[in-house]
């Protein structure tokens, strides 16, 4: 057994108490997270409505981090089957099959336990992961795990040490935390390892395949039907936040987009517009 499959890990159906019912009453997210955050229609919300809109919000950002999990534990299946499984590298594959799993169940009962229905991706969002499943796996694929699992943890981690959030959430990203650790590490090594071994015309398939992504899971974490939870349009809710969603984006991306920048996934000129368009990368010159 390898030293990363001896580690304890917690399991999402017992170490979170789901019977205990949810206190609505407490946060599901900091405020100062909430994508309203700071702008007038925040200060003209309730008490109330503001849990309610945070609640929402966490909802939609739990409902995609449950789906892209799925998605991206698909290809750690592919790698498993293609890399034979006695290798080294098919057992560390099935290693974050095991933890993508975890992080799915964990998020998918958080949002069951708040009786809100899931948010669903955009429509074509599920065509587009089906088409993923045909194409070559490579520095991209890994990548996407960064992007999805960094981002995210980065705009939650202080929910853990906040009193004022609620029990459920807290103790579900303590368990998102301590798993993410090794995946963090796991898909960098990938990445880089990836990066070295390909050629020339792979390393620009896989730099522009990722650009095209970034674009994509930057910006599923928040579904605009949120805003119809405090009686906003998805159009108001969209145009009032938008520095704040900007910002926010920009801040939680930074790390993993210096990692990227740092094995030349950012290189080249249409790669360089693409991650314009994410609002986290400023223009590059082609490389």
């Amino acid at each position: 057994m390898s030293s990363r499959a001896a580690r304890v890990h917690f399991d999402p159906h017992v170490d979170i108490d789901w019977d205990a019912p949810w206190q609505f009453e407490m946060f599901a997210l900091p405020p100062t997270s909430v994508s309203l955050y700071g702008t007038r229609r925040w200060r003209k919300l309730t008490p109330e409505q503001q849990r309610t809109l945070a609640l929402h919000e966490a909802v939609s950002g739990w409902s995609t981090l449950a789906y892209l999990s799925a998605i991206l534990t698909s290809n750690e299946l592919r790698r498993a089957a293609e890399e034979g499984l006695n290798s080294a590298a098919s057992r560390s594959a099935l290693l974050e099959v095991a933890r993508g799993s975890r992080a799915t169940i964990t998020f998918g009962r958080l949002v069951r336990a708040t009786g809100l229905e899931p948010y669903k991706p955009p429509r074509g969002t599920e065509t587009a992961a089906k088409l993923l499943a045909f194409l070559p796996l490579g520095s991209a694929s890994y990548a996407s795990t960064l992007l999805v699992e960094e981002t995210f943890i980065r705009g939650i981690e202080s929910v853990v040490e906040d009193p004022d959030i609620e029990p459920h959430v807290r103790q579900a990203v303590k368990i998102y935390r301590f798993e993410s650790e090794e995946r963090l590490s796991y898909a960098r090594s990938e990445v880089a390892a990836a990066q070295s071994r390909s050629g020339r015309i792979e390393r620009a398939f896989n730099r522009v395949l990722l650009a095209l992504l970034a674009n994509v899971i930057l910006r599923l974490n928040l579904s605009p039907a949120v805003y119809r939870s405090v009686g906003f349009s998805p159009v108001r809710g969209l145009i009032a936040s938008r520095r704040v969603r900007r910002n926010r984006r920009i801040d939680t991306a930074a790390p993993v987009v210096e990692f990227l920048d740092s094995v030349n996934l950012l290189d080249g000129m249409i790669t360089s517009s693409l991650w314009t368009l994410t609002g986290v990368a400023s223009e590059r010159k082609s490389s």
